[in-house]
């Protein structure tokens, strides 16, 4: 099965990096996270979002939003970049056996290019831009969501999330493939 990929890129203000982030995650995820799910919103410059009001995802949102932030300061880099990853399990069974294998059904991969603006008016026309890069960029994920539907595997757990995700940050020096690869072929711990 190969997953259907959906890439975001946007060009963001250095300043609040974290909440575009912090927007483009909660996103995806109040989107694709299957189950009960207690709605909240959230504003971030002209525009209001839907976030999962979970204390568990606004963690693992929050560490990695810490963590993409630590790679941009330390590394130098004016670009990031961040996958999230949604997994079916399926039991795979052996001659005697039965095991249980995780497999990749959607992935985002999302690449933040940041600026710095020296004086208030490169900042007022960034932030400018920036809210029209945003607003379209929540518009194509619920885009997205609602028109691609058919790779969605079909619920046949009765757990709370039926489809664990995985919000991942390559190392500085990985391409998109490679990173998407490894992810793919690893047995990690998805959430």
């Amino acid at each position: 099965m190969t997953p259907e990929v959906f890439s975001i890129d946007l060009t963001v203000d250095r300043d609040v990096v974290s909440e575009v982030l912090r927007a483009i995650l909660h996103t995806i995820l109040f989107y694709r996270v299957f189950g009960n799910i207690k709605p909240r919103e959230v504003d971030l410059l002209d525009i209001t979002y839907s976030a999962i009001d979970d204390p568990e995802i606004e963690k693992v949102v929050e560490d990695k939003v810490e963590q993409f932030i630590h790679n941009l300061e330390h590394h130098g880099n004016q670009k990031g970049q961040i996958a999230v990853m949604f997994h079916e399990k399926r039991t795979k069974k052996a001659w005697f056996t039965k095991s249980e294998e995780e497999i990749c059904w959607e992935q985002w991969a999302v690449t933040l290019t940041t600026l710095i603006c020296r004086t208030e008016r490169d900042k007022l026309r960034v932030r400018k831009d920036m809210d029209k890069q945003l607003y379209s960029c929540l518009f194509n994920i619920i885009r997205f969501v609602n028109d691609k539907k058919d790779h969605i595997p079909p619920i046949t757990t009765p757990d709370a999330n039926p489809f664990p995700y995985q919000i991942v940050i390559p190392a500085t020096n990985d391409s998109w493939g490679s990173i998407l690869k490894r992810m793919l072929t690893e047995s990690s711990q998805p959430i």
